[in-house]
């Protein structure tokens, strides 16, 4: 896929989206002037990896792209919903999980996204109810309702996140039970994901239209077929890569977290009776 293209047939504020890059910049620069000294090399890192893969998503020519081939959505959704809020909250300092919950609406706003049980069927199911495809259609050619879905997602997506990171307020969760709340919700996002694998025809008439509505992240557009044809790739085809692809980034997101849990719970519980026959010597 040349971006060459894309920039000549759509134009650069189209694909790079240069108002969102400098709103992701300004984030970085507010970010590395008040983040404080509890943040690690490493959260800071994560942190600026999460906002440039934000702005890479929405801003980039991958959202393009998603307006044209269901894989690339997929894809786009995969890396907002589950790679972005995990990144982004690993480098964030204590100081501003407390600012949080110190006022009452923010605590509100925990109370009902961050709640694990609410917030896994939030976005679970509203993800899903997404990918209907009646109503996936009627998003996809409504930019006032794409960007209201769209907005909702990345709220129910930072919320599913919050009681896995947060190290204040009502939401902590003990490490064993981050475990279940993190595999419950791999289970959630499978029957969606199997349906539009293992489908026998495609079912998102919108990508086989003669034009497209483009939703950016300031405004939208009307754009004829794409300007490259995939000669390989069939709309059928493209449609099960998509489920494949979400649930890959799905196993990869939910597998690092899974792991990083783990080994700092076993870490900790190491420190603090190394003698314990159940767990193995350091050794």
């Amino acid at each position: 896929m040349n971006i060459g293209i894309l920039v000549e047939t759509y134009g650069f504020r189209s694909v790079f989206s240069p108002e969102l890059a400098i709103m992701a910049m300004l984030a970085i620069v507010f970010y590395w002037r008040y983040k404080g000294d509890g943040v690690s090399r490493r959260g800071s890192i994560s942190f600026i990896a999460g906002t440039f893969l934000l702005y890479f998503a929405l801003g980039g020519p991958l959202n393009v792209l998603g307006h044209f081939y269901f894989s690339m959505h997929m894809l786009q959704q995969s890396i907002l919903y589950l790679i972005v809020p995990p990144l982004i909250f690993s480098g964030l300092p204590r100081s501003f999980y407390e600012l949080v919950v110190k006022y009452k609406i923010g605590r509100g706003i925990v109370a009902v996204f961050g709640q694990p049980l609410v917030a896994m069927f939030l976005f679970n199911g509203t993800f899903s109810f997404y990918h209907i495809p009646l109503i996936f259609e009627a998003t996809m050619s409504n930019y006032a309702l794409h960007k209201v879905v769209h907005i909702f997602l990345i709220l129910t997506a930072f919320g599913l996140w919050w009681s896995v990171f947060t190290p204040v307020g009502k939401q902590i969760i003990s490490p064993i039970k981050k475990i279940g709340y993190i595999f419950l919700n791999g289970l959630m996002l499978t029957p969606a994901c199997a349906l539009i694998i293992f489908a026998r025809e495609p079912l998102y008439a919108i990508y086989t239209g003669e034009t497209r509505l483009l939703c950016l992240p300031f405004y939208s557009m009307t754009v004829d077929q794409p300007a490259f044809e995939s000669k390989w790739l069939t709309q059928l085809g493209d449609q099960q890569l998509g489920g494949v692809i979400m649930k890959i980034m799905q196993e990869i997101a939910y597998g690092t977290v899974l792991g990083l849990i783990f080994f700092k719970w076993y870490r900790s519980e190491k420190a603090d009776d190394p003698d314990n026959p159940l767990l193995p010597s350091a050794s």
